[in-house]
């Protein structure tokens, strides 16, 4: 101990000449049971507290007995818990702010002391219990609704494997220790042997590995949660379509107004959330104004009130304006030159004289010439499609666009035809993965920004877009009365009449 004084009065003379101030005050020393005596002698006068308890608090962790450690860590776990259940009653009114302040910033606050504290399995069990029994269920707004084994491990996944990214403390907090005890090794082996350098490629290559160890166990664990989910099913169904690039940036990206980034009511997000799972949704109309019954796949294929048109002309407004961004010759839906005896090879080939593109970009692809675009939007879960893989609905929205227009744009037009294919939850073909990350890489080039912020940005407004359109495929009105019947003479005083038929009496 006596080394110790030592060490402290040499760092306190050589210390400020490098910039470091020892503030004793600040400093407690941490010493065995039974040393309190001799530690209070030794450190007399250097104002050096002495940790009277069994251990003492280290850089937000703790140091000293397993039951000090317990205790500090329950007495973290108590105040999360109180959060939690704060943000379980934001989440009643504000689901999506809650759900991001949880994946953004809450979450966090255990992360760094799991990855500290060593030993204290079991004491974040509580905070699981409280995400599982109120927060959860108040996202989804199915208060008092018992949440499924099944489903709470699909919730734990990242968003980016069909997940939400709300992690099961419980499970993660010896997980988080291991990892941190294999990256911080090199330091501890140097202190335990005396000096020496530090060697910082051996820390970026162990850094690399534990990266590709932590995402291989996700995948794997994303991988065993999706088997025992029934192959088939609606529910697997979900999933695959949510592990798409792209579907998920609504429930991974930060909510920014300015950007659009947001869904302020509240059932906007539950019915997003209902989508995602396959979860029956509430409070929709029996009847279609069409005549058929209404359910959530006949919402999205629907094409009586020009809502599945809408969506289409949502995203290749979205597009043209992106390019603009960058180039200066853009049209949307530009007419393609009528045919003069061209002879075009392709039976299903558009030959009417008022056949469009939805987006036409001079010099997209280099060269000045025209590049065309057409969008196609698919809804994975329609009865033709539900039983083929994405991939292959893809390929073949693809080649039916490119029959339809390739042949015609490369030989009239002289110009490019690429088809921008993407699922109504926001996936996107191979094709428009392509060409979002060129228009990426020239819009980065020209504003001096960052490469992957720029293309993260794109993909959020074509999978806020997306969202947003399918949601008005699912409320939207395909007529005045929806399915209510309306009899007698709409007065101004008459509580049971529409409102568009009060608003026009008076």
């Amino acid at each position: 101990m006596r080394a110790l004084r030592e060490w402290w009065d040499r760092l306190v003379e050589i210390g400020p000449p490098y910039g470091y101030y020892p503030t004793a005050v600040k400093t407690v020393l941490i010493v065995k049971p039974g040393l309190e005596e001799q530690a209070n002698d030794i450190f007399r006068g250097t104002g050096v507290t002495i940790a009277k308890a069994a251990g003492g608090r280290d850089l937000g962790a703790a140091v000293g007995s397993l039951a000090f450690r317990r205790q500090y860590v329950g007495d973290k776990v108590d105040k999360w818990v109180s959060m939690i259940e704060v943000l379980a009653g934001v989440a009643k009114t504000q689901p999506h702010a809650a759900h991001a302040l949880y994946v953004h910033a809450i979450r966090h606050r255990w992360k760094f002391l799991q990855r500290c504290m060593g030993y204290v399995d079991g004491v974040f069990q509580s905070l699981e219990d409280a995400q599982r029994s109120k927060l959860i269920p108040a996202l989804f707004g199915r208060v008092g609704e018992a949440i499924s084994d099944l489903d709470r491990e699909i919730y734990a996944l990242p968003s980016r494997l069909a997940g939400l990214s709300m992690d099961n403390p419980a499970m993660e907090a010896g997980e988080c220790y291991n990892d941190s005890q294999k990256l911080t090794g090199f330091i501890q082996d140097l202190i335990l042997g005396g000096g020496g350098e530090l060697d910082m490629d051996l820390v970026r290559e162990g850094r690399k590995e534990l990266k590709r160890q932590r995402a291989e166990r996700v995948s794997t664990r994303a991988s065993l949660v999706k088997s025992k989910v029934f192959q088939g099913s609606r529910l697997s169904r979900a999933l695959d379509v949510a592990s798409e690039k792209g579907a998920s940036a609504v429930f991974s990206a930060r909510p920014v107004e300015e950007f659009g980034f947001c869904f302020r009511s509240k059932r906007d997000f539950r019915d997003l959330l209902d989508l995602r799972y396959a979860k029956p949704v509430r409070c929709l109309q029996e009847k279609c104004a069409c005549g058929a019954v209404f359910t959530v796949d006949h919402s999205q294929i629907c094409k009586k009130g020009g809502f599945v048109v809408h969506r289409h002309n949502e995203l290749e407004v979205v597009w043209a304006k992106e390019c603009k961004k960058v180039f200066v010759d853009v049209a949307l839906e530009p007419h393609l030159q009528a045919l003069s005896g061209e002879g075009l090879g392709g039976a299903s080939a558009n030959l009417g004289d008022e056949a469009r593109s939805d987006v036409r970009v001079r010099g997209f692809w280099g060269n000045w010439k025209n590049a065309f675009f057409d969008f196609r939007v698919f809804y994975p879960f329609a009865s033709s499609h539900f039983k083929r893989s994405l991939s292959s609905l893809y390929t073949s929205c693809s080649k039916e666009k490119k029959r339809e227009y390739a042949e015609r744009i490369e030989r009239v037009e002289d110009g490019s035809f690429t088809p921008l294919i993407m699922s109504t939850a926001g996936g996107m073909g191979p094709e428009m993965s392509v060409a979002l990350k060129f228009l990426a890489h020239k819009i980065a080039v020209k504003e001096g920004s960052h490469y992957s912020k720029v293309v993260d940005v794109l993909r959020c407004r074509f999978s806020f877009a997306a969202a947003r359109t399918a949601l008005i495929c699912l409320r939207g009105s395909r007529s005045l009365f929806n399915n209510r019947k309306f009899t007698g003479s709409a007065n101004v005083g008459d509580r049971d009449a529409p409102a568009d038929l009060v608003f026009a009496s008076m």
